[in-house]
């Protein structure tokens, strides 16, 4: 009996042996494989694109953030699939990093930024920022042509930080106003407040003057409409008319507004009218 069991633990052995060295055997083959066919060289494989315009990162930095898994990111193999099913880590500032691989296994990393919303001018820049307030690029010009804020007083006006007013609830005012305006479809270039925190749009040469209010969607969502009335206008008349448009009176779609045409002699005087 003694016999037949240490035949019978040497039979076992023997054959979890086999097992074993065929495993090893199918690694060594599938990591040959992987250092043949898919290693890649992170300088020469690897491309990557940012749009938008901050230069808040380099393309090395967007790079060295994505292929940083010391054994994933070697091989374009497993970066295809672990991508398929994960997305990258984020980023501040960045909305979306999505990663793709060629059929020859080439990476193309492309980083989207989170774009501007608008701008303001300060110290001879416009300086834009994103939809979370977070200040990312500045240019001498507006490049962009986006709506630039004016007449507010600043804390903080720094590069890649959040701005700060002395009233920082305007921020939702201005997110409101330019939201509601790019749904539409339609360009304003200025959004101004004054003294008292009341409203001026600028769209054109025409000014849209709303008040002071915690809320101005029904006034915001009548400009457009506002803004083709005065033009067929202008084109009744034969020529370009620039108009002071008092809307202050508007709580509800449909409320009666006043613009005045402006004149040189007009152009400095309160904003009243005749109604339209």
């Amino acid at each position: 009996m003694a016999v037949i069991n240490v035949e019978k633990r040497s039979t076992r052995f023997v054959r979890r042996l086999s097992i074993l060295v065929l495993l090893l055997v199918f690694f060594a083959i599938v990591a040959y494989q992987l250092h043949v066919k898919y290693l890649i060289d992170p300088e020469n494989d690897v491309s990557v694109t940012i749009i938008g315009f901050s230069e808040r990162y380099t393309q090395q930095e967007i790079r060295d953030h994505v292929i940083q898994n010391r054994f994933r990111d070697r091989y374009s193999l497993l970066i295809k699939w672990y991508y398929k099913y994960y997305e990258a880590e984020a980023l501040p500032f960045i909305e979306k990093i999505t990663v793709d691989v060629n059929e020859e296994g080439k990476i193309y990393i492309t980083a989207y930024e989170k774009p501007p919303i608008a701008c303001i001018y300060d110290m001879g820049f416009y300086l834009y920022f994103n939809r979370d307030g977070e200040i990312i690029s500045s240019r001498t010009t507006n490049t962009e042509n986006l709506p630039v804020v004016t007449g507010l007083k600043y804390n903080n006006l720094a590069m890649y930080q959040v701005f700060e007013t002395q009233d920082n609830s305007l921020f939702q005012v201005i997110l409101s106003i330019v939201f509601q305006m790019q749904d539409k479809e339609f360009h304003i270039d200025e959004i101004a407040f004054d003294a008292n925190k009341a409203v001026t749009i600028h769209v054109g040469e025409n000014d849209y003057y709303l008040g002071t209010r915690n809320v101005y969607d029904i006034q915001v969502a009548m400009i457009p409409e506002v803004e083709r009335k005065l033009q067929e206008r202008n084109s009744e008349k034969g020529k370009k008319i620039a108009y002071d448009i008092n809307m202050e009176s508007i709580h509800q779609s449909g409320d009666d507004f006043y613009a005045r045409e402006r004149t040189d002699a007009s152009a400095d005087e309160t904003k009243k009218g005749t109604e339209s």
